[in-house]
């Protein structure tokens, strides 16, 4: 049986993969800049998630709290890219 955390973690890598493929879709159609921050820091997202997911199901024996971390500045930083206004 599966526990909570693996069910939101697998619903995360998901929505996180579908908000990247429309991202892409944006970039493709606008080729704007922000879209594709957006579709690097969604598919960043769902590489954590999927780091994340490996260490719920003890995939992954060691620490990866630096590595979740930095994937996650990293994301946010993409984010902001994507949002700020020039």
């Amino acid at each position: 049986m599966m526990s909570m955390e693996v069910v939101l973690a697998l619903f995360v890598l998901m929505l996180s993969l579908v908000l990247a493929g429309v991202s892409f879709i944006a970039y493709k159609k606008s080729h704007l800049r922000p879209a594709l921050y957006l579709l690097v820091a969604f598919l960043l997202l769902a590489i954590k998630k999927g780091v994340e997911l490996l260490q719920l199901t003890q995939r992954i024996e060691k620490d990866v709290g630096l590595v979740i971390g930095g994937l996650e500045v990293i994301f946010l930083l993409l984010f902001v890219l994507a949002l700020w206004r020039r």
